[in-house]
Order: C-alpha cells, then structure tokens, then sequence
C-alpha cells in the first residue's frame, strides 16, 4: 500500500446525489514521496495537513487512505 502526508484537506457536507448517503466526509490532497498527488477520501479517523496516511484500496476509482499510525 501507498504511504504519503496530507496536503490539503476539507470535510464535504452537500455532497452530489451520488454520495449524499456518506456526508460528512472528508476529501484530502496526499503527497507521495516523489511529490505527485492524488486526492482521496478519508476512512475513519479524521487527518489534519501535514498527517500521514496509507491506501486503504480504492472504490469505483476513488484512493481510500487512513491515518497512518
């Protein structure tokens, strides 16, 4: 699984139709150690900037992380 740090995050609470059943969620931007991004959602415990994380998996395309512990 991918590790990375949180660049910028926020907590979603209108959301489209297709993820009204999930607010609040929250959305973040990871840095990998090569500096790429991706944006992500969060599972569990909520990340703050500067946090690291590790992928979870993905669902219909979106990266899962969590806080890396």
């Amino acid at each position: 699984m991918r590790t990375g740090t949180v660049y910028t995050e926020t907590v979603v609470h209108i959301a489209p139709e297709a993820f009204q059943k999930d607010v609040p969620y929250q959305v973040v931007i990871i840095t990998f150690d090569d500096d790429t991004r991706i944006t992500g959602r969060i599972e569990g415990e909520r990340v703050q900037i500067g946090d690291s994380v590790v992928e979870t998996g993905q669902r219909e395309g979106v990266s899962f992380f969590r806080k890396d512990k």
